[in-house]
């Protein structure tokens, strides 16, 4: 989960790094009251997920009250890189006297923890990496003892930098941090601001930090969806399995319940390839009980202006498929209306054969049209049927 800068600084100051005084503000009012308690200069910054806020126009150091409002009252509501805006955070102007770069990441090569530190921050790191790569220093972390602080101060010679970066690592380990940047972090007289704060949190670790004041987050942009808050639901009441933690809308016509991480993106990149617009991504693996992929069912096939469903995957090992397509079909029997689409089904594992066969009942008892396809037909040519039945289906009622 991507975290907006204003909830990024509240939670590095939980491990005692300070930023400037600001205020995050969701509309005017809130604006006009936290400049009674502002001094300009100050630093407006609208709140989206995405970076580059700078080159593209997102951030703006005002001088007067009129330049603050207008700014404001400009952004409010518009799209800024794909996402609306909805917040905007004002900060007093710090007086800078140094800027620098710092972030903690993973290598998933060498799969231990690192920190990058470069004396050129408030830039673009790329460019930085580009043009002065020399500028850059790595330091790999002991995941079991941390930052090494005398290399550190080696190279550093400064305490309290130092000790920032290590309270950057206390961060990152704390609350279960997939990477945690900080960009600039600014000099002032002698101490350290973190001035940004960018921190991506591990969705795995989220039920460990419920104390965390954080809004939830759509997949595919800021605003999550009723169905994608409804699908997380599913897996955060049952641990058994995996059903509905990862649960993406688009705005296609095509319902996916794909299984397994990688033959779920399989399926995706098939269907697409054959000019299908899946409705949403999501995914049911390891041994989900029957319940959990009625509830998935129920929500994933909750949207309007469906043209077909997709049910697809590779060959399971351990994976009950007649108890997951039976828990699909108990989902089917509660979406209303109910669907008269194509529904194209291609799985295979343990009691597959037993699982199509109750399928083939089903549908002629309830009055679905479902095509099934087993383990020796290719994921790909499933997705190529789905869109051809999907786009027969659209063509003889073409209202959708």
């Amino acid at each position: 989960m991507k975290l907006y800068e204003f909830e990024g600084h509240n939670l590095l100051s939980k491990v005692g790094i300070e930023s400037p005084f600001f205020v995050a503000c969701s509309n005017m009012e809130e604006v006009e009251q936290a400049r009674q308690r502002l001094r300009f200069p100050i630093v407006a910054k609208v709140q989206v997920l995405s970076g580059k806020r700078g080159k593209g126009g997102g951030i703006k150091i005002c001088t007067n009250e009129k330049q603050l409002l207008d700014f404001c009252k400009g952004m409010f509501g518009s799209t800024f890189a794909d996402e609306q805006v909805r917040f905007i955070s004002l900060a007093e102007k710090a007086q800078i006297e140094g800027e620098y770069y710092a972030s903690i990441t993973y290598d998933t090569t060498l799969k231990i923890p690192f920190l990058l530190f470069s004396k050129s921050g408030g830039m673009d790191i790329e460019e930085v990496k580009k043009n002065s790569p020399d500028e850059i220093l790595r330091f790999d972390i002991d995941p079991f003892s941390g930052p090494n602080k005398k290399e550190l101060f080696k190279n550093l010679g400064d305490e309290k930098l130092v000790d920032f970066l290590v309270r950057l690592w206390d961060a990152f380990v704390r609350y279960d941090c997939r990477l945690v940047e900080v960009n600039p972090i600014a000099k002032v007289g002698d101490d350290y601001l973190a001035v940004d704060a960018k921190i991506i949190l591990d969705d795995a670790g989220l039920a460990r930090h419920r104390d965390l004041d954080v809004l939830q987050k759509g997949s595919a942009g800021a605003v999550p969806t009723e169905r994608e808050l409804a699908a997380r639901k599913i897996d955060e009441e049952d641990y058994r399995g995996s059903a509905g933690s990862t649960f993406i809308e688009f705005g296609g016509d095509i319902a996916v319940l794909a299984s397994g991480g990688g033959a779920s993106l399989l399926v995706m990149d098939a269907l697409s390839e054959v000019g299908g617009k899946p409705s949403n991504y999501t995914e049911y693996s390891g041994n989900p009980p029957q319940e959990k992929v009625e509830k998935l069912t129920e929500i994933t096939l909750g949207k309007e202006g469906l043209a077909g469903c997709l049910v697809a995957g590779a060959v399971a090992n351990f994976t009950d498929i007649y108890a997951t397509l039976a828990g699909f079909c108990d989902g089917l029997l509660k979406v209303k209306p109910k669907p008269n689409y194509p529904i194209v089904i291609r799985r295979g594992g343990p009691r597959q054969k037993e699982a199509y066969e109750m399928l083939e009942r089903f549908a002629k008892k309830e009055g679905f049209d479902i095509h099934l396809f087993g383990p020796e037909t290719p994921i790909s040519v499933a997705c190529k049927k789905m869109v051809e039945l999907s786009e027969e289906f659209k063509r003889e009622r073409p209202g959708l």
